[in-house]
């Protein structure tokens, strides 16, 4: 008999990590999540805060939009995030957000290990984005529940679940929060 919640339901759990050897990607929160009626409205305050706690630690960030945006008002970030000039803004043509290589670059010239993954939508961004980061790019995904939705609990919940079930122990790399629980360190240790 399966367990309410069904299987392998991720719990999160608090997670410290090196400063200097993480980064944060932020998938799609653009101008459109400015919009009540967008989904991804709903993580402008909690990503936002969150955001502006990782500069304190100078981590670094790196914002993707969708490309077709291109040229339109929706291309840039998302207002309530206060994204910082010297924080890059890349625009690949693909839900999974490696492709073209502006982030793998952005990644490897940083020297990053750890990659905290926030955005929308889980089912389709997070998803490929994440699941490229462990299983290409041997990255430790770190995924804040809170930090990441679709529109709807069954589209998100599917998502999260793929992340558990990837293959050659793939779903390892995967370590579940929330964005509360994180914390960055400095120096050694």
């Amino acid at each position: 008999m399966e367990k309410k919640g069904g299987p392998n339901k991720p719990k999160p759990k608090p997670v410290s990590l090196d400063a200097h050897a993480t980064a944060i990607v932020v998938l799609d929160l653009s101008a459109r999540c400015q919009d009540p009626k967008e989904v991804c409205s709903k993580l402008m305050k909690p990503v936002g805060d969150f955001l502006e706690r990782a500069r304190g630690r100078q981590v670094p960030i790196i914002y993707t939009v969708s490309a077709h945006t291109r040229g339109t008002p929706m291309q840039e970030v998302a207002l309530p995030l206060r994204r910082r000039d010297t924080e890059p803004v890349i625009y690949p043509d693909s839900f999974d957000k490696f492709f073209g290589g502006e982030l793998q670059t952005f990644l490897t010239e940083r020297g990053v290990k750890n990659l905290v993954v926030v955005g929308s939508l889980t089912n389709v961004a997070v998803l490929y984005t994440s699941s490229s980061a462990a299983r290409v790019y041997g990255y430790r995904v770190i995924l804040p529940l809170d930090g990441v939705n679709a529109h709807s609990k069954y589209e998100h919940e599917y998502a999260i679940h793929q992340f558990t079930i990837l293959p050659r122990d793939t779903h390892k790399q995967f370590h579940f929060t929330k964005l509360a629980a994180i914390s960055f360190r400095t120096g050694k240790g």
